[in-house]
């Protein structure tokens, strides 16, 4: 319509002239308003856990800048792309965030302390060291059979005392919360690769830590069953994938890497009580900006120092894992609750 004005103008009356300029004139500004009462209604949000504001809805995309609670949030759009709202924040930038780190209030919710301390609810207060006076109970004797095949409880070879904790299927009575650099940071000493080639000194060293039940909260960035090669000792050498472990690296903050990371492992034994605790149930929260809670036995594994600063930041892992939780929705479910 701009460019047939002049032709519009030549040919109207003085008054519809004046009238039309007007509307033209108030025209962008009406559109402002429309937008801004369009903004007010939408829907709000408030961070309840650290999220990247991101350029589209995938981990692969650029961040813009990582969000805090209580920072307050307006949706863009009532529906989620890839589990990732688009959102505008206080300071109109537009992005994306992970719906599992935010909560989409309702009408007569705001976003201050009620909300907060919702969020605060489900975190728990976490040692910043393990203590080695925590109870440290022996692992028990286990064995599994497979497509005809059976594993004895220190697997067939290797580093058979290793094995053995690796194998254990009892379950702890309660778990001591700890910080995610409250393991990172665990010393240990130096030694062979198998800990019966180890002197008493060091091995005593390991085992003021070694058997606590332990819960810490982190971001999964590699989840790899080991179904390739010979497969390992501990498991017989089995490789189909209901007989392997699987190495899980867990970082300490989003955007950490593998190299920095604790391994944490499921074991054939325990997952065959957890029929849902698959690939694809897990997935979601891998290279995700949503955290995980990984509970289970603290244990040295000394045969991989060759991949420390590559695919591990220590040579202590969670193994074996007896609990997964994963964040949803603004609180912590367990993965045997998936569907």
């Amino acid at each position: 319509m701009r460019d047939e004005l002049p032709r519009i103008l030549q040919r109207s009356h003085p008054l519809e002239r004046l009238l039309l300029v007007a509307a033209l004139v108030l025209a962008p500004a009406r559109g402002a308003a429309q937008d801004s009462a369009a903004v007010a209604d939408a829907r709000r949000a408030v961070v309840v856990r650290n999220v990247n504001l991101r350029q589209g809805p995938s981990t692969s995309t650029p961040r813009i800048r990582l969000l805090r609670p209580p920072d307050e949030l307006t949706l863009r759009e009532d529906t989620t792309t890839d589990n990732f709202y688009p959102v505008r924040t206080e300071d109109d930038e537009d992005g994306w965030v992970w719906s599992r780190n935010i909560r989409v209030l309702i009408d007569s919710e705001t976003p201050g302390r009620a909300v907060i301390a919702a969020a605060a609810a489900a975190a728990v207060a976490a040692a910043t060291s393990v203590d080695e006076a925590w109870e440290k109970p022996a692992p028990n004797h286990s064995s599994f059979t497979s497509g005809g095949k059976h594993c004895g409880d220190t697997g067939d070879g290797g580093d058979r005392e290793t094995n053995l904790r690796k194998n254990r299927t009892d379950l702890p009575s309660s778990y001591h919360d700890v910080t995610f650099a409250a393991l990172a940071t665990l010393p240990y000493p130096v030694g062979p690769k198998h800990r019966h080639d180890w002197p008493a000194q060091s091995l005593a060293e390991i085992e003021r830590f070694e058997g606590a039940a332990l819960r810490v909260q982190g971001y999964l960035v590699a989840l790899k069953p080991q179904t390739g090669g010979s497969g390992e000792s501990t498991n017989c050498h089995f490789t189909h994938a209901n007989e392997v472990d699987w190495h899980i690296a867990l970082a300490g903050h989003v955007g950490q890497g593998e190299d920095e990371s604790v391994v944490i492992e499921t074991t054939p034994r325990i997952r065959r009580n957890h029929p849902r605790w698959t690939v694809p149930n897990l997935k979601p929260w891998v290279d995700a900006d949503a955290p995980v809670r990984i509970s289970g036995w603290l244990m040295f594994d000394p045969e991989h120092r060759n991949h420390l600063g590559k695919y591990r930041g220590t040579l202590w892992e969670i193994h074996p894992i007896t609990r997964i939780e994963v964040w949803e929705n603004g609180d912590w479910k367990d993965l045997d609750e998936s569907p």
